[in-house]
């Protein structure tokens, strides 16, 4: 039997994938004495947020690709241009224009969440629709980042399609909720459990155990991924194999949320839920959430 690395699998995740533009605008309202009442550009960089379920099939809330396909249709309409002429973009400060992109992207893209533009390297503004107040807590979130792992994988998809082998540097990054007043080193316990589940998927193969297309075999000292009439097969030895039925980034933050709350360190420590932020490349990442116990 395959042996599998568990998931518990949240239902939820959050992808977000990043996108620029070039354009000039001006801010009628300021004042002739400001100088962003004056016509300038900016290199916009742009970050869109899709929030959903997990396809327990493939691993993922949609296909980044197809993410990329409308929202370049959407933000490509204001590249290169004065965004003063636009409809709707009369006063274009960051604030409107990041409410502009969220309207036109939620009507095209069933769980936009949040869309973020960034004007320049030091100033962002973030459009998100308020959401209900959650009732006052004593809980306190800690964030543990500067997590690396360097791993390997492929994605398959219907009817029989693999991806090439490719791989990623990954950053991650852990948030643990959590009631005041624990004693002890919280963040010395809490890096090491993230940098112990970061570990071993560190220059790893990381497989599927349950693949969404074909199957996976054991065969002596190997692994067979079998994909149509195609087999993939790697050293025993350098791979991970996860119960999951794809590796997208999705699927990874997802299990390596759960395999964090799983652990008796965690459940010591009376925390409440751990999520975690997967970046896989410069303008892709996804967000997942386990709940502890």
């Amino acid at each position: 039997m395959i042996p599998r690395s568990g998931s518990g699998c949240p239902v939820k995740a959050e992808i977000v994938k990043e996108f620029t533009f070039e354009a000039a605008h001006h801010l009628p309202e300021v004042g002739p004495d400001h100088k962003c009442s004056r016509v300038h550009g900016h290199l916009f960089k742009v970050e869109v947020a899709v929030e959903g379920e997990v396809d327990p099939v493939l691993g993922w809330v949609m296909d980044f690709g197809d993410l990329a396909v409308v929202s370049r249709q959407v933000i490509g309409e204001l590249d290169h241009r004065v965004l003063n002429v636009l409809p709707g973009l009369a006063n274009p400060t960051s604030e409107n224009l990041a409410r502009y992109l969220f309207d036109r992207l939620a009507a095209r893209v069933a769980g936009v969440s949040a869309v973020t533009v960034h004007e320049s390297p030091t100033s962002r503004c973030t459009w998100r629709p308020v959401r209900p107040v959650a009732p006052a807590t004593t809980e306190v979130r800690i964030t543990v980042g500067g997590l690396l792992f360097s791993a390997a994988h492929l994605l398959v998809l219907p009817p029989a399609i693999r991806e090439p082998i490719h791989g990623h540097d990954y950053r991650m990054t852990m948030v643990v909720t959590l009631a005041p007043g624990v004693p002890g080193d919280i963040d010395g316990v809490l890096r090491s459990c993230a940098e112990a589940v970061a570990a071993e998927l560190d220059h790893r193969f990381v497989l599927a155990g349950r693949p969404a297309v074909g199957r996976l075999e054991e065969r002596g000292d190997s692994f067979a991924l079998v994909v149509g009439d195609e087999t993939v097969t790697l050293p025993r030895m350098d791979c991970v194999v996860l119960d999951v039925g794809n590796t997208t980034t999705e699927a990874l933050a997802a299990w390596a949320a759960a395999r964090i709350a799983a652990r008796p360190e965690i459940a010591a420590l009376r925390a409440t839920r751990v999520e975690v932020t997967l970046v896989e490349s410069l303008d892709a990442s996804a967000r997942a959430e386990a709940t502890v116990g």
